[in-house]
């Protein structure tokens, strides 16, 4: 078992007052269950603590036990009280926690705990391990750090981060590590059964709709190597979906045979065009996130532009093309 010897680390947590605790925008299930099994670990502590998120909890996780806590970026603001620690979880860098980064940087210290190697290290603070499966893997080294073994509400939201990050226990960031929490976790009592199928298996009627639409636009590219698929405003409204019920649709591109990278584009009526890209190995499509302003893993990352749609999707398909040409 991997640990956390970070002792600035260790430390701040220990020695704060009250932390506030926050994730990244449009937030998953690692960034909602890490914060609250972060939550409830501090509040063990003694701690005073608040969570704040940009958007809204998916509904696929608002059943988890502590969801309700949840603060919204005007009512953090509102109700900011000089911080003595603020943490950020899963956010490869700072912009990535969209409107509550105002109250991050207010606080008196800043840390965070992050698992994408594109992670520049933004906080005063830093925790950042490329080679864990999840955030929430991290948290579960962080309440063993403390001697806190996990109680039957913080397994369950520490499996929710973990098995969403790790699609299911089957993307190759899964290793024994990711096991042996797992293992851990079940033992704890939760409902795997239940919880499994809220979060792996129950579908909305509108994600379905707007899956439908995105497989609607899937084409190949680079002699079949490469697939793509892209979503509209009017998607959106012709299924009444929301950002959330995009969650996943990309690996229905990956998953194609042959097929070895994968993006969904996202136009907006802002202007942006928004992307995840998927891949598999040896292929790499974090420099093409970077590329575009983005970050995430060697296997899965994303960004969002505000350049013309076309440019953007010439620069992907040029970039992947090349990509598997060169492998």
């Amino acid at each position: 078992m991997k640990v956390i010897e970070n002792i600035a680390l260790l430390s701040a947590l220990q020695n704060a007052n009250s932390v506030f605790i926050c994730a990244h925008i449009f937030p998953d299930g690692d960034a909602v269950g890490s914060m609250l099994a972060a939550d409830s670990l501090l509040r063990s502590m003694g701690k005073k603590t608040a969570m704040a998120l940009a958007d809204p909890v998916p509904a696929k996780y608002a059943f988890l036990p502590g969801c309700e806590r949840i603060l919204t970026a005007d009512q953090a603001k509102a109700s900011c009280c000089g911080y003595d620690l603020a943490l950020a979880l899963d956010a490869a860098d700072a912009e990535r926690l969209g409107s509550v980064k105002e109250v991050f940087l207010s606080a008196r210290a800043t840390a965070q705990i992050d698992h994408h190697r594109t992670n520049p290290g933004y906080a005063m603070t830093n925790e950042i391990d490329g080679d864990a499966s999840s955030t929430g893997c991290m948290i579960w080294r962080l309440m063993h750090a403390f001697g806190h073994c996990p109680e039957k509400e913080e397994a369950e939201c520490l499996y929710t981060a973990i098995s969403t990050d790790t699609g299911n226990f089957c993307f190759s960031n899964t290793d024994a590590d990711t096991f042996l929490c797992a293992s851990e976790l079940i033992a704890a009592g939760f409902d795997l059964n239940q919880t499994a199928r809220r979060v792996h298996l129950l579908r909305e009627a509108a994600h379905v709709k707007l899956l439908g639409r995105a497989i609607a636009s899937l084409h190949l590219f680079a002699g079949g190597q490469c697939a793509g698929m892209i979503l509209h405003a009017e998607d959106y409204r012709q299924a009444g979906a929301e950002r959330e019920h995009s969650d996943g649709i990309v690996n229905y591109a990956l998953n194609l045979n042959g097929v070895r990278m994968a993006y969904l584009a996202d136009t907006e009526e802002e202007g942006y065009i928004r992307f995840s890209f998927r891949a598999v190995e040896p292929y790499d499509v974090s420099a093409l996130a970077r590329k575009l302003g983005g970050g995430g893993h060697t296997l899965a990352s994303g960004c969002r532009t505000i350049l013309p749609a076309a440019e953007a999707l010439d620069i992907v398909k040029q970039y992947m093309t090349e990509e598997a040409e060169r492998i």
